[in-house]
């Protein structure tokens, strides 16, 4: 456990509370976020809207993602912990709430973009920095982050109901509740912590060490890969090719998230345990490679079904690696501006895969979304190939301090 906050005499009961209300926030967030995956595409190609300007929708919530972490990371570094993971919750709730008065369609791409500006997981990374026993920390982060996948799997499955059955608007605005529940929680229940450290803002990106940056860059090149047919793609390929209805849309989806979501949770310390992470890591990315160039073949939906279900698996095996060497990489002094520099390589690819990949998907056909993806997975492997070994990584985390020292403020 964090010495600092061990000399606070905080409880271990306090830590497991504090960890229960951030995965709450988290949760409910990512509720709301695998929802509008559904409910937004499905919604607008039943208008009649093309599927480019459709991406164009998760373009903007990438673009936005690309440039949260820096601004959150931020944001954290100044404020704090606590209040910056109560305005992302409230931003949550009142955008959500925005819906029910039919806002015009360029304020949706508004909405997405603010919406794609909270990045959640890294406001929630940073507790278990500090509230989570060093040894237990990979599987921490791996249950914390593997279950928020499976929330937006469920998200997607109720989103996909709402709006088989209920008005769009209300649709989404109903999520605003949960996000709000989460607020009002960790507003009663979650401490502070703030960090003394202050990074200037132009001497940010120097003070992260490279293996941080080739680490987030590998994750930018898989979530790139995993956006370009999944985020905007897959649901209008799965009404146009296979005619499905939007519930079954939303199931289908939810059915290879939460794979992906309980293979990170619950094999985490199976996964970790006695493998070294930058081996593993290369061989989960060149596997899942011919999974990816599958799923542009003709076939039957459970077939299909099946191999979202063999590409998660294989995606979350990455994901548990990559999450176990960021934190290790991370430091305690300068953890949000670390996780921050991290986040933001993971989402660069994000808006130009998915433009790309709308656009590709328009003129060429689905296929080449599938193409341009394995593409990316491919970069993802061999830029592992850059991550030091177990020895020499083992070193230079353990030399490495900026100085500086973390306090917990009381409520």
């Amino acid at each position: 456990m964090d010495n600092i906050t061990q000399q606070k005499g905080i409880s271990t009961e306090s830590h497991k509370r504090t960890i229960a209300v951030v995965a709450l926030g988290l949760w409910s967030a990512s509720l709301t976020i695998g929802a509008l995956r559904v409910i937004l595409p499905v919604y607008f190609a039943s208008v009649g809207v093309s599927i480019s300007k459709i991406a164009f929708l998760f373009f903007f919530d990438a673009l936005a993602q690309t440039l949260a972490p820096v601004v959150i990371g931020l944001t954290i570094n100044r404020l704090g912990y606590r209040r910056s993971l109560l305005g992302g919750l409230g931003l949550h709730s009142l955008i959500s709430f925005m819906y029910i008065f039919d806002p015009a369609f360029v304020l949706i791409y508004l909405e997405r973009f603010v919406r794609g500006l909270i990045t959640m997981p890294l406001l929630s990374e940073v507790y278990v920095k500090h509230f989570s026993p060093k040894e237990s920390q990979p599987h921490h982060i791996n249950m914390m982050l593997g279950f928020r996948d499976v929330a937006k799997g469920i998200g997607m499955f109720v989103g996909g109901a709402l709006i088989a059955f209920f008005p769009f608007r209300y649709s989404i605005a109903v999520f605003g509740l949960l996000t709000t529940v989460a607020a009002v929680t960790a507003l009663l229940y979650l401490p502070d912590l703030r960090e003394q450290a202050r990074t200037p803002l132009l001497k940010i990106w120097g003070a992260v060490d490279p293996k941080i940056k080739t680490l987030g860059l590998s994750r930018g090149f898989l979530q790139g890969a995993e956006d370009g047919w999944a985020s905007a793609i897959l649901p209008v390929y799965l009404t146009v090719v296979f005619g499905l209805s939007p519930t079954l849309v939303g199931a289908v989806m939810m059915a290879g998230l939460i794979f992906y979501g309980a293979n990170v949770g619950f094999l985490s310390r199976w996964l970790i345990t006695g493998w070294d992470s930058r081996k593993a890591l290369i061989i989960s990315a060149l596997l899942l490679l011919p999974v990816c160039l599958s799923l542009s073949l003709p076939m039957s939906v459970y077939l299909f079904l099946l191999l979202i279900c063999l590409y998660q698996l294989l995606n979350g095996a990455c994901a548990v690696y990559q999450n176990h060497l960021k934190l290790e990489f991370a430091t305690k002094e300068n953890t949000s501006i670390d996780l921050a520099a991290f986040k933001t390589l993971s989402n660069v690819f994000k808006p130009v895969a998915v433009f790309v990949a709308g656009v590709l998907a328009d003129t060429m056909g689905f296929s080449w979304a599938f193409y341009f993806s394995s593409l990316l997975i491919l970069f993802c492997a061999l830029t592992c190939l850059a991550l030091p070994q177990a020895g020499a990584q083992a070193a230079a985390v353990a030399g490495r301090s900026y100085g500086g020292e973390l306090v917990t403020v009381k409520k």
